[in-house]
């Protein structure tokens, strides 16, 4: 097998531009003697790719391929790097047999890492036991398996968690009561396991004997449900900031707006996912009510790009600090003459994960390599988390369809981070994240054939149009200083869902923040920020 990675590492990088620069022109060579002393003594990507390559000389020591593999698999993990190739779990199999029949005790590590496979469960069986085994199954998420080798009264709230993730609400219960009387926490979850089950009343009394916020907020959902609104309210204002924004809800639909405004502005004050959507409401009702100072107040609060449909301009993202040049700058560029972009954007991710520090220096040179997902993640949230890559393309399909630049810039920045291969779990594709059926709709207003979606300019071309289409709907719908939000919101929620909530709220500033989803509201605020930050950075 370390002959074939070999090969297919030479016939993924065959077509050559220029010498490929040491020492990685060993890679391309077939002498192991060579390639060991470049993995036993060499440094950096190359080193690792040495060993990789060497995992199936078997007349080298088992214990030494095992560490090969155990570096490389690690290696990957910590990179998270967006390419295909570059998964972990492939390596962390390898690496986990090679470990076990070599008797290195990092074995159970390495197959944990598998779970929830069947093949990681039945190792960790034979390698573990205890509480070390029961706390990697859980967190393996392996629930059966775990549930099968618990002994018998023996960690009721590994036992009782276990059941509730696997939807077995009614076996729970015995156990989480067994786990409340050793721990208080134990009454939470029994709550929920009852709420699960309809069984208010009991559900209530459990939730009662664990103060905590995470139960009042519980505590207001069964009250609401039950239709006891002004219960739930006074339970949700002392519970988390989910309970607080649903505080908010059940006074504005019962007109009491002023009793509203002092939680949205609390929210606006805390950490949390709630946080600048409070403030723009803040900001929108105390305008309503003739509240000057509150206003003023919330209009401080409301940060990042929502402050856009409001007519405030968040500051510039900060600067990235200056750096010189890293070292890897040569060879990452000689990689890349040499056509070998894979191993160039290795030695970059390499020197990231050993020197995180050296990120602005070194962030250049993966958007250089065109890994510009790894690049924002590094350089979040400065200036440099921005960059403007198929700029020719998204300047043209923009002023083609009369659109900023920089909002189709924000889009596909929040959509895909520049990726053209990302694939999203509901299965949107490209650059611009379309669904099957909505990109088909949008070939049709171009009157062609579908195109290939994992094409960037194809992508570019039809996000352009689709958010030109949207716009034009948007403007028929709600009056102009809502297009924008309108025709983004419908980019990720859908058009007819915004519509659809455009016509039972009666009002787009309603329709925001009563819409039945939580995913096209966090959209919206990210894809205004993005928006924004593009727009500072042009001036």
């Amino acid at each position: 097998m370390g002959r074939l990675l070999l090969g297919l590492l030479l016939l993924l990088s065959a077509c050559r531009g220029q010498e490929v620069p040491p020492p990685f022109h060993l890679l391309e060579g077939s002498d192991p003697v060579a390639l060991r002393d470049l993995a036993l003594r060499g440094e950096g990507y190359a080193s690792l790719l040495a060993g990789v390559a060497l995992l199936e000389e078997e007349g080298l020591p088992l214990a030494e391929r095992a560490e090969y593999a155990w570096r490389y698999a690690l290696f990957l993990e910590e990179v998270r790097a967006f390419e295909p190739g570059w998964e972990a779990r492939p390596f962390w199999r390898r690496a986990a047999r090679l470990l076990e029949e070599a008797k290195d005790p990092r074995a159970f590590s390495a197959w944990a890492r598998l779970l929830p496979e069947e093949e990681a469960a039945f190792a960790l069986l034979r390698l573990g036991s205890g509480e070390r085994l029961y706390e990697a199954l859980f967190q393996g998420r392996a629930y059966q398996v775990l549930l099968e080798v618990l002994p018998e009264g023996g960690r009721p709230d590994l036992r009782a968690q276990a059941l509730y993730r696997l939807g077995r609400y009614r076996e729970a219960l015995p156990h989480y009561r067994a786990w409340a009387e050793r721990d208080p926490r134990g009454f939470l979850g029994l709550g929920w396991a009852l709420f699960q089950l309809g069984r208010l009343e009991e559900a209530e009394a459990a939730f009662r004997r664990y103060p905590h916020p995470e139960s009042r907020y519980a505590l207001g959902l069964i009250r609401e449900r039950q239709g006891r609104r002004e219960e739930a309210v006074a339970l949700y204002r002392e519970s988390t900031p989910g309970g607080l924004w649903r505080a908010t809800a059940l006074l504005e639909r019962a007109g009491r707006a002023e009793e509203a405004l002092p939680l949205y502005l609390e929210l606006a004050r805390r950490e949390s996912p709630y946080r600048d959507d409070a403030a723009l409401r803040a900001y929108l009702l105390a305008g309503r009510l003739g509240l000057g100072e509150a206003q003023a107040q919330a209009l401080a609060l409301l940060e990042g790009g929502l402050g856009l449909l409001v007519g405030k301009r968040p500051p510039p993202p900060p600067p990235a600090p200056k750096t010189p040049s890293p070292p890897e700058a040569p060879l990452f560029r000689g990689l890349l003459q040499a056509d070998r972009d894979g191993w160039a954007r290795g030695v970059v991710r390499h020197a990231l994960w050993m020197r995180p520090g050296d990120w602005p220096a070194l962030v250049p040179l993966l958007y250089e390599g065109g890994a510009y997902r790894e690049g924002i993640r590094a350089s979040w949230p400065s200036a440099l988390a921005y960059p403007r890559p198929y700029r020719a393309w998204v300047e043209g399909y923009a002023q083609r369809e009369g659109l900023d630049p920089n909002l189709l810039f924000a889009l596909l920045h929040v959509e895909s981070r520049f990726d053209p291969l990302a694939v999203s779990p509901t299965g949107a594709k490209g650059l611009g994240q379309f669904v099957e059926a909505t990109w088909r709709d949008v070939a049709r207003m171009l009157g062609e054939a579908p195109g290939d979606p994992f094409d960037p300019r194809t992508s570019i071309r039809y996000a352009a149009r689709y958010l030109r289409w949207l716009l034009d709907r948007c403007q028929n719908a709600v009056p102009p200083e809502g297009v924008l939000a309108c025709a983004v919101t419908a980019y990720n929620g859908g058009i007819g869902y915004t519509l659809r909530g455009l016509a039972r709220e009666g009002d787009l500033w309603a329709f925001l923040r009563f819409q039945e989803r939580d995913e096209p509201r966090e959209y919206l605020a990210g894809v205004l920020s993005a928006y924004a930050a593009y727009r500072a950075l042009t001036l």
